[in-house]
């Protein structure tokens, strides 16, 4: 392949794709929560985003199917959704002490169990849970539970991924073969597997082609929740991308709110916690790859039935429409009553889990371990107590094989995140053995490779840290941390073509990624510092190269102010200065930002 420095004739619109590209007005909550309270804003416990399938053809209790709940702070706001962003940083701020309901949101099943447990579940699909063990009867058991008619579909879901990681749509005919392979995931072949997909582990090859269905399996192989979601298909009402055109869509709805309570005088703070209230920001249709075909498609395969049903932007390439305002409020209406409830009562305690969850040891042990992970900054030791009785809750597996793979799923589980707990005191030959022993438990783990990667990164090592780091990209390719480890790996091995081609290939998944706009804008200064080949004095090649350069660095100082330094301001300086103002500026050596962030 190329360099990927080289500009040629044929790709002047493609060069460096998503280097210095601006997309932050596409990113939700950002800045928010640096805004001072006055009176002038609204201090809110939580914003965040609902998306659901919404048909108004139906009767008006049948309307409304939510799919999940979201933070407002981490999600995306694209084209009809942008005004969504600009209508709270307009009139809301954060309050000092937001609610914290990560745990809730970011589970599926915790979201599914609060809207029954509050009375709402007419507002959700037809949904079972089913431990990621296959069995010969699974298919059937699952058709029976949820009423699904002949050759109709249902959603496989993955319980704590989102971007559609995870997600296989599935006729009931082709059910059970799909989830004899999602649930036998290569563990004893697991190398041989890896081996087979290296040479295009970054997928930056114009000819490549990404299977879907590949890629899905990969996630549910390296998932480690021992439970997996399964949904009836829902459909909402035929949507039009552009007015009077005869395209329709079967899009997904997302709306935005903010939660608040009303201010009190302090006397009644003293005596009463008052009742969430709700403000509705705004919604858009996303919608799906294709649209809804205008013949027959009951012969249509697993692809083409998930790019027309599935709307989750994990690329540049967004779709999105407008919504009536007559279907939005009805929306608002069917979500007022429930959205405040769910979300007073969605802290999830151990006692709760203890309690609802009893009679299920391994989701019992699994969420006691999530609720630890979150913890474990403010609460180190109550944390590690909460991870041993999470792993005394599970029976030891026989053998690391597919037939106990939710048992094994929950124990790598467990380990790698006591790992993480070594690594945050900086004990990391505890925190490597501990992230060995994840991975001999699950050999498809790649949140324990990324782990592993950043051991071998603090031991400069970096060899050995980009393999854990491509093995981590294969197996989760929509990971974002271990594109941005690989970089800075890279960098560090001054292997600057390296550099690029993780940061170009985190784009591709997360144009929104402003640690990679380092990487890659720091990729680009030691190029030219070299000032021969690509980055030839006075070339029209160097002139772009410099011009990509500035864009991605300055984007990523205005983004991460808190990491900038004086030695990337002399960077910046250098990419954006002439030849002869070069010659004035001291040379920088390669440098990294420390990349901060554990997956809970």
């Amino acid at each position: 392949m190329a360099s990927p420095f080289l500009l040629s004739d044929a790709d002047v619109e493609d060069f460096l794709p998503g280097v210095g590209a601006d997309i932050d007005s596409d990113v939700g909550g950002t800045g928010a929560q640096a805004k001072d309270s006055n009176d002038d804003f609204t201090e809110v416990a939580f914003w965040g985003i609902c998306d659901i399938k919404y048909d108004p053809r139906l009767p008006k209790q049948d309307r409304v199917r939510v799919l999940e709940l979201g933070d407002g702070r981490s999600s995306r706001f694209s084209h009809h959704g942008r005004v969504i962003k600009e209508r709270f940083d307009a009139k809301y701020c954060m309050a000092a002490t937001p609610i914290k309901r990560a745990v809730m949101t970011e589970n599926k099943k915790f979201t599914h169990d609060m809207f029954l447990q509050e009375g709402f579940g007419h507002l959700r699909p037809p949904t079972a849970a089913y431990p990621r063990r296959y069995e010969p009867d699974l298919a059937k058991r699952i058709v029976l539970d949820l009423n699904v008619r002949d050759g109709g579909a249902v959603v496989l879901k993955l319980l704590n991924r989102s971007r559609g990681a995870g997600i296989v749509v599935v006729t009931s005919t082709e059910l059970d073969s799909v989830l004899k392979r999602l649930l036998t995931p290569p563990l004893d072949s697991v190398d041989a597997w890896l081996a087979k997909r290296a040479p295009n582990a970054l997928q930056l090859h114009p000819d490549t082609k990404i299977d879907l269905y590949d890629e899905q399996c990969a996630h549910w192989w390296a998932n480690e929740c021992p439970l997996f979601l399964v949904e009836l298909c829902c459909e909402s009402g035929p949507v039009e991308k552009d007015p009077g055109s005869s395209i329709l869509y079967d899009g997904t709805l997302r709306v935005a709110f903010a939660l608040y309570r009303s201010k009190s005088n302090r006397y009644q703070e003293q005596r009463e916690v008052k009742p969430f209230e709700i403000d509705w920001l705004g919604g858009y249709w996303k919608l799906p790859k294709n649209p809804v075909p205008s013949g027959s498609c009951s012969e249509d395969g697993l692809l083409q039935i998930h790019d027309r049903v599935v709307s989750s932007f994990n690329s540049i390439d967004k779709r999105t429409a407008e919504v009536p305002q007559e279907h939005l409020q009805e929306v608002y209406d069917a979500l007022t009553p429930a959205l405040p409830r769910i979300f007073t009562s969605g802290a999830i305690s151990v006692q709760m889990i203890m309690n609802v969850y009893r009679l299920d040891d391994l989701f019992c042990a699994f969420a006691l371990a999530r609720v630890a992970a979150a913890m474990r900054v403010d609460h180190f030791e109550r944390a590690l107590g909460l991870f041993d009785l999470a792993k005394r809750k599970v029976k030891q597996p026989k053998t690391m094989t597919p037939q106990f793979l939710p048992e094994i799923s929950v124990l790598s589980y467990i380990d790698r995140n006591l790992g993480v707990c070594s690594a945050l005191i900086g004990k990391w030959d505890d925190a490597a053995r501990l992230f060995r022993s994840s991975i001999l438990q699950l050999s498809t783990n790649a949140t324990s490779y990324y782990l592993e990667g950043r051991y071998h990164q603090e031991q400069s090592r970096y060899d050995d840290a980009v393999q854990c780091q491509m093995k981590a990209i294969m197996l989760d390719p929509d990971f974002k941390l271990p594109y941005q480890a690989l970089g800075n790996c890279e960098l560090a091995r001054r292997n600057f073509e390296g550099a690029m081609n993780a940061a170009l290939s985190c784009f591709k998944r997360h144009p929104d990624a402003p640690y990679a706009q380092f990487i890659a804008g720091q990729a680009i200064y030691h190029i030219l510092l070299q000032a021969r080949g690509p980055s030839s004095p006075g070339s029209d090649n160097a002139r772009n190269l410099a011009d990509k350069a500035a864009k991605a660095l300055t984007l990523a100082r205005r983004r991460h102010p808190e990491h900038w330094t004086e030695t990337d301001e002399i960077m910046l300086q250098y990419v954006k200065a002439d030849e002869r103002e070069r010659a004035r500026l001291q040379k920088q050596d390669v440098h990294v930002w420390r990349l901060f962030g554990y997956r809970p």
